[in-house]
């Protein structure tokens, strides 16, 4: 009977994951770990394999690192240079263009392997919809703010258990514009942002659930988009099935990184122009 019951929880930690959540906080720096309290994505930590010295894009502005996050691809790939960029208004063209035009993401990647998979995106920061393939998801939707936004990925998981679902919160971003990125009330934002991730966690099936944290940059004062390590460096943080336990990661890690490992996981294709590489988290 030991045996059977070893055998299979070792099948289990071998499987793909059936569904991926993915969580990204809009300016979460890494200095936030050193004075926030953050017991959910400290669990994470612990049954997960992570890193504080993951690496950005620049500029260090949401658009171009947003847009790396979920293509696998850096600004001199898929083009998004600055916050001002538009799909019909802008300078460096895509060196691949998929749907719709823009450079291809890991939605439309995913989809164009497994057709009818449930994919959703609920984003809190109104601009990363564009960023997005519109036809690529079972549903896209904006809801400011984070508790709102955090209450309707809730109730969209629990409605439809998609095998993808991205979440994005901007409550930290907002702090650290607000009273800066060393103050007090933007600890709270990252305790808070902390709190709702928990909360999510709470109604998934984690032993059959890729759960990823990420963010596309940190900040010094009012703001970022300048080359510092404090805007660059950013915290990544992947676990469920196919991952280490409690691994600290080293070596160079980017956040362009994510959308090639997470396809690595479930043994889908990265597409073509993708520049990431898939990280090793076992």
């Amino acid at each position: 009977m030991k045996l059977i019951l070893f055998l299979f929880f070792v099948a289990l930690a071998g499987a793909a994951p059936r569904h991926v959540v993915i969580v990204g906080v809009d300016g979460l720096g890494v200095e936030a770990f050193q004075k926030a309290a953050m017991p959910n994505l400290r669990k994470l930590m612990a049954r997960g394999a992570w890193t504080l010295h993951a690496r950005g894009v620049l500029p260090t502005v949401s658009s171009p690192n947003w847009m790396s996050i979920i293509s696998g691809a850096g600004p001199e790939q898929h083009g998004v240079d600055s916050n001002e960029w538009e799909r019909f208004n802008h300078a460096i063209e895509p060196i691949c263009a998929g749907p719709e035009k823009i450079f291809p993401t890991l939605f439309s990647q995913w989809r164009s392997q497994r057709p009818k998979a449930h994919l959703a995106m609920i984003h809190d920061w109104q601009g990363f919809g564009r960023l997005v393939e519109k036809d690529s998801t079972n549903e896209t939707r904006h809801v400011k703010g984070s508790p709102a936004a955090t209450a309707a990925a809730i109730a969209y998981w629990k409605q439809h258990r998609p095998e993808l679902l991205f979440l994005h919160l901007d409550d930290v971003d907002h702090a650290g514009h607000d009273k800066t990125w060393e103050s007090v009330d933007y600890v709270r934002a990252v305790e808070e942002a902390d709190r709702l991730i928990g909360e999510l966690m709470a109604v998934l099936p984690l032993e059959q659930t890729l759960v990823a944290i990420v963010a596309d940059h940190g900040g010094t004062e009012k703001g970022h988009g300048h080359p510092t390590m404090r805007e660059l460096e950013v915290p990544w943080i992947l676990a469920g099935p196919g991952v280490a336990r409690g691994r600290e990661l080293t070596g160079p890690i980017y956040s362009l990184d994510t959308a090639p490992t997470v396809f690595g996981l479930l043994g889908l294709k990265p597409h073509p122009c993708w520049t990431g590489r898939a990280v090793s988290v076992k």
